[in-house]
């Protein structure tokens, strides 16, 4: 009896110590005011948090789609999008998820032009957010 005690109080200050620690993985979502595809990618126009200046990021298309896709996207008919969740480890982006209306005629969507300076923006190792 004594034996399962002291396992049972080993097992308990383990997951104590487990419950205590931080997460290793954070998430913020960001609501989006227009989506702009491209051939490169995705250009977002987006909200700060806490503010009511926008931001733009752009989100490669090399991230989207593949067996290591870093962002997925997530056609929807519901009020609350465009939005987008980013998920990080150790101040590293490790994937994103962009949810947009599925209405590409929505005033969500946008439209750019094409040129060589657009191509420019979308040659990034990771995208860039600004909270």
């Amino acid at each position: 009896m004594k034996k399962l005690a002291l396992v049972l109080l080993i097992v308990f200050a383990v997951s104590m110590v487990a419950a205590t620690q931080e997460p290793s993985i954070y998430a913020t979502t960001l609501y989006v005011e227009k989506v702009y595809p491209t051939t490169f990618g995705y250009r977002i126009d987006y909200r700060r948090q806490n503010s009511l200046m926008l931001a733009t990021s752009y989100l490669p298309l090399e991230w989207f789609g593949g067996a290591a896709a870093k962002a997925r996207l997530v056609y929807a008919d519901d009020l609350a999008v465009p939005f987008i969740n980013i998920f990080w480890r150790d101040a590293e982006i490790t994937h994103v998820v962009l949810y947009v209306q599925r209405n590409m005629n929505h005033l969500s969507w946008g439209r750019l032009p094409q040129s060589d300076d657009l191509q420019a923006r979308f040659d990034l190792e990771a995208p860039e957010f600004q909270f």
